[in-house]
């Protein structure tokens, strides 16, 4: 799919591709940072990944119902 000039489509994307970079920032945080514990790291993994599932899924919500973005595919 080519890129739309939607601009919610664009900000979903931004909003998604933010989400996901924080979620892989912390599954390769760097080592000199105090560690969490296991329960703490599980829950922010968690969190993390949840947040770009949410922002992935608005993304894709958006494009089926966006005339903009429809009309682009």
């Amino acid at each position: 799919m080519s890129e739309s000039e939607c601009a919610v489509y664009k900000e979903l994307r931004e909003r998604e591709d933010r989400a996901q970079a924080a979620w892989a920032s912390f599954l390769y945080r760097n080592e000199n940072k105090p560690k969490l514990s296991k329960k703490a790291k599980r829950k922010h993994q968690k969190d993390e990944r949840e947040a770009y599932e949410r922002a992935h899924k608005a993304r894709l919500a958006h494009v089926k119902t966006c005339p903009a973005c429809k009309s682009s595919s």
